[in-house]
């Protein structure tokens, strides 16, 4: 889908300070509306512009990894919501007796499209924000602040790319973890972990006595780049200010929100079409200002 490289399209390189904006928002937002409509608009949205900015196979898997997520949501909210009625399936077997409850079969699925709408814009976030983009950012306010995010970013990106690097190496040595029973299967693999913490605290370590011994911390530093404000910039923060405003006035007025498991009885409530529309508006706003940026400066 995306046929340019990701850093020459109109959103990497967007000003540092206004991405983070954007981010801090959409991540609030994600938090803001849980009926099932509008999470359904969240995260359709969501996907279109991963698969643009980190393409369809980076996408595809995470999406793989946050299904398995979302069904462990879903079935443990309906586990432990079994009094809203109606009732989908009853089944009682002895003292035990499950009831599918329909109310909860929603809740559920709409907490788990929630979080897996707030893993997607983390994975977003660590392509569009580079560890200097993040230091550039946090680093005025606290350069300790702007390191521990920019390690907390990276972290799951750096111990997946690590794991996968000693699974190659292990099976050199005939370690297939994907072989043998589920008890050897598991013992493999948390031998892995443990060579792979070892490493992530040695790492960590000597991180920690470079930067101590180049004093980071101790005075205002320089930036490796520096970063200027471009009209584009502002028209897009004005954009995304006004999206989120109405978005915000929207929830202030009970559009979009349940407050209880109770109340969930239909898949769309009435109201839900204006946050519906402005929240998909609000995620495809990057891509909007990606197509008038190009036809702009062709």
């Amino acid at each position: 889908m995306r046929q340019i490289p990701i850093k020459m399209t109109f959103f990497f390189q967007l000003h540092p300070i206004i991405a983070t904006i954007f981010f801090g928002e959409l991540i609030v937002l994600t938090m803001l509306f849980n009926h099932v409509a509008v999470a359904l608009t969240g995260i359709v949205s969501l996907m279109i512009i991963n698969v643009f900015y980190l393409g369809r196979h980076a996408a595809w898997q995470q999406l793989k990894f946050n299904g398995v997520l979302f069904f462990m949501i879903v079935f443990f909210n309906v586990l432990l919501n079994q009094k809203f009625s109606p009732f989908l399936w009853k089944v009682s077997t002895g003292f035990f007796t499950f009831k599918l409850s329909y109310p909860a079969l929603l809740y559920g699925i709409t907490m788990g499209i929630m979080l897996t709408e707030m893993l997607m814009t983390f994975a977003l976030l660590n392509t569009i924000l580079t560890a200097n983009k993040l230091i550039y950012v946090f680093a005025p306010i606290t350069p300790k602040l702007a390191l521990l995010v920019t390690i907390s970013f990276n972290l799951v990106r750096d111990l997946i790319k690590r794991f996968g690097q000693l699974l190659l190496l292990q099976k050199t040595q005939n370690l297939d973890t994907t072989t043998g029973s589920l008890p050897t299967r598991l013992k493999k693999i948390l031998s892995l972990f443990q060579i792979l913490l070892e490493d992530s605290l040695s790492s960590a370590m000597e991180t920690a006595n470079l930067m101590d011994a180049r004093g980071f911390g101790a005075a205002k530093r320089t930036h490796y780049r520096s970063y200027r404000f471009n009209p584009t910039d502002w028209f897009f923060l004005m954009g995304t200010t006004a999206a989120f405003a109405l978005l915000l006035f929207v929830r202030i007025n009970a559009m979009g929100w349940t407050n209880s498991v109770a109340d969930f009885n239909t898949i769309l409530f009435t109201g839900d079409l204006y946050p519906m529309v402005l929240l998909g508006s609000f995620t495809l706003l990057p891509l909007i200002a990606e197509g008038v940026y190009h036809l702009w400066t062709n």
